[in-house]
Protein backbone atom coordinates (compact mmCIF):
# COMPACT_ATOMS: atom_id res chain seq x y z
CA UNK A 1 0.00 0.00 0.00
CA UNK A 2 1.28 3.47 -0.89
CA UNK A 3 1.04 6.47 1.38
CA UNK A 4 -2.12 8.55 1.41
CA UNK A 5 -2.21 11.16 -1.35
CA UNK A 6 -4.54 14.06 -2.16
CA UNK A 7 -6.27 13.95 -5.56
CA UNK A 8 -7.16 17.37 -6.95
CA UNK A 9 -7.70 16.48 -10.62
CA UNK A 10 -10.31 14.00 -11.90
CA UNK A 11 -10.11 11.61 -14.84
CA UNK A 12 -12.09 11.40 -18.08
CA UNK A 13 -15.03 9.00 -18.19
CA UNK A 14 -13.37 6.91 -20.91
CA UNK A 15 -10.10 6.78 -19.00
CA UNK A 16 -8.83 3.28 -18.22
CA UNK A 17 -8.36 4.42 -14.64
CA UNK A 18 -12.06 5.30 -14.14
CA UNK A 19 -13.48 1.74 -13.78
CA UNK A 20 -10.58 0.76 -11.50
CA UNK A 21 -11.24 3.71 -9.17
CA UNK A 22 -14.98 2.98 -9.25
CA UNK A 23 -14.52 -0.68 -8.30
CA UNK A 24 -11.99 0.29 -5.64
CA UNK A 25 -14.47 2.76 -4.13
CA UNK A 26 -17.29 0.19 -4.04
CA UNK A 27 -14.96 -2.39 -2.51
CA UNK A 28 -14.09 0.02 0.30
CA UNK A 29 -17.78 0.79 0.89
CA UNK A 30 -18.64 -2.92 1.12
CA UNK A 31 -15.84 -3.59 3.59
CA UNK A 32 -17.06 -0.67 5.69
CA UNK A 33 -20.77 -1.58 5.65
CA UNK A 34 -20.82 -5.38 5.58
CA UNK A 35 -20.51 -7.07 8.96
CA UNK A 36 -20.72 -10.85 9.22
CA UNK A 37 -21.80 -13.01 6.24
CA UNK A 38 -21.67 -11.20 2.90
CA UNK A 39 -25.22 -10.47 1.72
CA UNK A 40 -24.57 -7.90 -1.00
CA UNK A 41 -24.13 -8.84 -4.67
CA UNK A 42 -22.19 -6.44 -6.89
CA UNK A 43 -21.64 -6.56 -10.64
CA UNK A 44 -20.10 -3.37 -12.07
CA UNK A 45 -22.56 -0.62 -11.06
CA UNK A 46 -25.44 -3.06 -10.36
CA UNK A 47 -25.91 -3.65 -6.64
CA UNK A 48 -28.34 -6.18 -5.10
CA UNK A 49 -29.09 -5.87 -1.37
CA UNK A 50 -30.53 -8.93 0.41
CA UNK A 51 -32.43 -8.67 3.70
CA UNK A 52 -34.78 -10.71 5.88
CA UNK A 53 -37.36 -7.93 6.35
CA UNK A 54 -38.57 -4.66 4.86
CA UNK A 55 -37.15 -2.71 7.81
CA UNK A 56 -33.71 -4.29 7.42
CA UNK A 57 -33.71 -3.59 3.68
CA UNK A 58 -34.71 0.05 4.23
CA UNK A 59 -31.89 0.44 6.74
CA UNK A 60 -29.41 -1.00 4.22
CA UNK A 61 -30.62 1.40 1.53
CA UNK A 62 -30.11 4.37 3.86
CA UNK A 63 -26.60 3.22 4.81
CA UNK A 64 -25.62 2.69 1.17
CA UNK A 65 -27.08 6.02 0.11
CA UNK A 66 -25.08 7.89 2.75
CA UNK A 67 -21.90 5.92 2.01
CA UNK A 68 -22.20 6.58 -1.73
CA UNK A 69 -22.78 10.30 -1.13
CA UNK A 70 -19.71 10.48 1.13
CA UNK A 71 -17.64 9.11 -1.77
CA UNK A 72 -19.05 11.44 -4.41
CA UNK A 73 -21.54 8.94 -5.85
CA UNK A 74 -25.34 9.03 -6.00
CA UNK A 75 -28.06 6.38 -5.78
CA UNK A 76 -30.53 6.63 -8.67
CA UNK A 77 -33.84 6.08 -6.87
CA UNK A 78 -35.83 5.99 -10.13
CA UNK A 79 -33.86 2.96 -11.31
CA UNK A 80 -33.96 1.25 -7.91
CA UNK A 81 -36.63 -1.43 -7.35
CA UNK A 82 -37.33 -4.00 -4.68
CA UNK A 83 -39.17 -7.32 -4.61
CA UNK A 84 -40.41 -9.24 -1.59
CA UNK A 85 -41.08 -12.97 -1.24
CA UNK A 86 -43.75 -12.28 1.38
CA UNK A 87 -46.77 -9.97 1.57
CA UNK A 88 -45.41 -6.45 1.83
CA UNK A 89 -47.57 -3.39 1.19
CA UNK A 90 -45.50 -0.60 2.74
CA UNK A 91 -42.93 1.08 0.47
CA UNK A 92 -39.26 1.60 1.20
CA UNK A 93 -38.09 5.18 1.71
CA UNK A 94 -34.64 6.57 1.01
CA UNK A 95 -32.89 9.18 3.16
CA UNK A 96 -34.72 11.98 1.32
CA UNK A 97 -38.14 10.44 1.87
CA UNK A 98 -38.55 9.28 -1.75
CA UNK A 99 -40.39 6.01 -2.29
CA UNK A 100 -38.61 3.05 -3.88
CA UNK A 101 -40.98 1.21 -6.19
CA UNK A 102 -42.07 -2.34 -5.29
CA UNK A 103 -42.39 -4.67 -8.29
CA UNK A 104 -43.48 -8.26 -8.80
CA UNK A 105 -40.76 -8.93 -11.39
CA UNK A 106 -37.37 -7.36 -11.90
CA UNK A 107 -34.62 -7.90 -14.48
CA UNK A 108 -31.14 -8.27 -13.00
CA UNK A 109 -28.14 -9.03 -15.22
CA UNK A 110 -30.40 -10.32 -18.00
CA UNK A 111 -32.49 -12.63 -15.79
CA UNK A 112 -36.10 -11.98 -14.75
CA UNK A 113 -36.48 -12.37 -10.98
CA UNK A 114 -39.99 -12.81 -9.56
CA UNK A 115 -41.28 -12.45 -6.02
CA UNK A 116 -42.62 -16.03 -6.08
CA UNK A 117 -39.25 -17.48 -7.09
CA UNK A 118 -40.52 -18.97 -10.37
CA UNK A 119 -38.22 -19.29 -13.40
CA UNK A 120 -41.03 -19.63 -15.97
CA UNK A 121 -40.96 -15.95 -16.89
CA UNK A 122 -37.16 -15.98 -17.07
CA UNK A 123 -37.21 -18.94 -19.50
CA UNK A 124 -39.82 -17.29 -21.74
CA UNK A 125 -37.93 -14.01 -21.62
CA UNK A 126 -34.68 -15.61 -22.73
CA UNK A 127 -36.35 -17.42 -25.63
CA UNK A 128 -38.08 -14.23 -26.77
CA UNK A 129 -34.82 -12.32 -26.48
CA UNK A 130 -33.10 -14.98 -28.59
CA UNK A 131 -35.67 -14.58 -31.36
CA UNK A 132 -35.24 -10.80 -31.29
CA UNK A 133 -31.49 -11.22 -31.69
CA UNK A 134 -32.12 -13.66 -34.54
CA UNK A 135 -34.03 -11.00 -36.44
CA UNK A 136 -31.18 -8.54 -35.96
CA UNK A 137 -28.42 -10.87 -37.13
CA UNK A 138 -27.68 -14.45 -38.15
CA UNK A 139 -26.26 -15.38 -34.75
CA UNK A 140 -27.67 -18.36 -32.89
CA UNK A 141 -28.46 -17.64 -29.25
CA UNK A 142 -31.00 -19.26 -26.96
CA UNK A 143 -31.78 -19.88 -23.41
CA UNK A 144 -39.11 -28.98 -15.37
CA UNK A 145 -39.31 -30.65 -18.74
CA UNK A 146 -41.85 -28.27 -20.23
CA UNK A 147 -39.19 -25.55 -20.25
CA UNK A 148 -36.67 -27.97 -21.76
CA UNK A 149 -39.11 -28.79 -24.57
CA UNK A 150 -39.62 -25.08 -25.21
CA UNK A 151 -35.87 -24.51 -25.40
CA UNK A 152 -35.42 -27.56 -27.62
CA UNK A 153 -38.13 -26.38 -30.03
CA UNK A 154 -36.71 -22.87 -30.23
CA UNK A 155 -33.17 -24.20 -30.70
CA UNK A 156 -34.09 -26.58 -33.54
CA UNK A 157 -36.06 -23.88 -35.37
CA UNK A 158 -33.04 -21.60 -35.23
CA UNK A 159 -30.61 -24.32 -36.33
CA UNK A 160 -32.81 -25.34 -39.27
CA UNK A 161 -33.22 -21.74 -40.35
CA UNK A 162 -29.46 -21.24 -40.14
CA UNK A 163 -29.04 -24.23 -42.50
CA UNK A 164 -31.64 -22.83 -44.88
CA UNK A 165 -34.09 -25.69 -44.26
CA UNK A 166 -37.84 -25.37 -43.72
CA UNK A 167 -40.47 -27.71 -42.31
CA UNK A 168 -41.00 -29.14 -45.79
CA UNK A 169 -37.42 -30.43 -45.85
CA UNK A 170 -37.32 -33.87 -44.24
CA UNK A 171 -34.12 -33.68 -42.23
CA UNK A 172 -33.61 -35.39 -38.88
CA UNK A 173 -32.61 -33.36 -35.86
CA UNK A 174 -29.47 -35.47 -35.47
CA UNK A 175 -28.39 -34.58 -39.01
CA UNK A 176 -29.03 -30.91 -38.35
CA UNK A 177 -26.82 -31.07 -35.26
CA UNK A 178 -24.09 -32.87 -37.17
CA UNK A 179 -24.06 -30.15 -39.81
CA UNK A 180 -24.05 -27.36 -37.22
CA UNK A 181 -21.61 -29.25 -34.93
CA UNK A 182 -23.58 -28.54 -31.78
CA UNK A 183 -24.88 -30.73 -28.96
CA UNK A 184 -28.45 -30.34 -27.60
CA UNK A 185 -28.89 -27.21 -25.54
CA UNK A 186 -30.14 -29.30 -22.59
CA UNK A 187 -26.82 -31.17 -22.51
CA UNK A 188 -24.83 -27.95 -22.70
CA UNK A 189 -26.86 -26.42 -19.88
CA UNK A 190 -26.36 -29.56 -17.79
CA UNK A 191 -22.62 -29.37 -18.49
CA UNK A 192 -22.45 -25.77 -17.28
CA UNK A 193 -24.51 -26.55 -14.17
CA UNK A 194 -22.26 -29.47 -13.23
CA UNK A 195 -19.09 -27.45 -13.85
CA UNK A 196 -20.34 -24.75 -11.48
CA UNK A 197 -21.46 -27.43 -8.98
CA UNK A 198 -17.98 -28.95 -9.00
CA UNK A 199 -16.47 -25.50 -8.56
CA UNK A 200 -18.61 -25.00 -5.43
CA UNK A 201 -17.74 -28.41 -3.96
CA UNK A 202 -14.03 -27.62 -4.20
CA UNK A 203 -14.51 -24.42 -2.18
CA UNK A 204 -13.89 -24.04 1.55
CA UNK A 205 -16.77 -25.00 3.85
CA UNK A 206 -17.33 -21.38 4.93
CA UNK A 207 -17.40 -19.95 1.39
CA UNK A 208 -20.68 -18.07 0.62
CA UNK A 209 -21.46 -20.23 -2.41
CA UNK A 210 -21.12 -23.45 -0.40
CA UNK A 211 -23.17 -22.05 2.47
CA UNK A 212 -25.90 -21.09 -0.01
CA UNK A 213 -25.82 -24.57 -1.59
CA UNK A 214 -26.25 -26.31 1.77
CA UNK A 215 -28.78 -23.83 3.15
CA UNK A 216 -32.08 -25.31 4.32
CA UNK A 217 -35.00 -22.96 4.96
CA UNK A 218 -36.39 -23.37 8.50
CA UNK A 219 -40.02 -23.13 7.36
CA UNK A 220 -41.94 -26.16 6.13
CA UNK A 221 -42.52 -26.52 2.41
CA UNK A 222 -46.07 -25.88 1.22
CA UNK A 223 -48.50 -28.71 0.54
CA UNK A 224 -48.74 -30.16 -2.91
CA UNK A 225 -45.99 -30.81 -5.41
CA UNK A 226 -42.85 -29.08 -4.06
CA UNK A 227 -41.06 -26.61 -6.29
CA UNK A 228 -37.97 -28.03 -7.89
CA UNK A 229 -34.77 -26.72 -6.35
CA UNK A 230 -31.43 -26.23 -8.05
CA UNK A 231 -30.06 -29.16 -6.03
CA UNK A 232 -32.85 -31.37 -7.39
CA UNK A 233 -31.80 -30.54 -10.96
CA UNK A 234 -28.16 -31.24 -10.11
CA UNK A 235 -29.14 -34.61 -8.62
CA UNK A 236 -30.87 -35.50 -11.88
CA UNK A 237 -27.85 -34.33 -13.92
CA UNK A 238 -25.53 -36.52 -11.84
CA UNK A 239 -27.78 -39.54 -12.29
CA UNK A 240 -27.88 -39.08 -16.06
CA UNK A 241 -24.09 -39.21 -16.41
CA UNK A 242 -23.51 -41.71 -13.58
CA UNK A 243 -21.33 -39.38 -11.52
CA UNK A 244 -21.04 -38.75 -7.78
CA UNK A 245 -20.29 -35.50 -5.90
CA UNK A 246 -16.93 -36.89 -4.72
CA UNK A 247 -15.78 -37.03 -8.36
CA UNK A 248 -15.73 -33.22 -8.41
CA UNK A 249 -12.71 -33.11 -6.09
CA UNK A 250 -10.55 -34.14 -9.08
CA UNK A 251 -10.87 -31.13 -11.39
CA UNK A 252 -9.60 -32.77 -14.59
CA UNK A 253 -11.65 -35.94 -14.09
CA UNK A 254 -14.76 -33.87 -13.37
CA UNK A 255 -14.32 -31.81 -16.51
CA UNK A 256 -13.86 -34.98 -18.55
CA UNK A 257 -16.96 -36.82 -17.30
CA UNK A 258 -19.25 -33.76 -17.41
CA UNK A 259 -18.29 -32.54 -20.88
CA UNK A 260 -21.08 -32.80 -23.44
CA UNK A 261 -19.53 -33.97 -26.71
CA UNK A 262 -20.64 -32.24 -29.89
CA UNK A 263 -21.96 -34.48 -32.72
CA UNK A 264 -18.98 -33.77 -34.94
CA UNK A 265 -16.52 -35.11 -32.35
CA UNK A 266 -18.65 -37.70 -30.55
CA UNK A 267 -17.46 -40.52 -32.83
CA UNK A 268 -13.75 -39.67 -32.57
Amino acid sequence: MTKKMDITVGVHQESALSPFLFVLTLDCIVKHLEKGPLRTVLYADDIALVADSREELEEKVLLWQVALADNGLRLNVKKTKFICSEQCTEPILDCHGEKIEKVEEFRYLGSDLSEEGSVDQAARGRINAAWLKWKESTGILCDCRAQERQRHTAEMRMLRRACGWTRQDIVRNEDVRTVMKTAPIQMKMSEQRLRWYGHILRRQEDHPTKLALNFEAPEKRLRGAPRKRWKDVIKRDLAEIGAAPDDALDRMRWRRITKAADPATARD
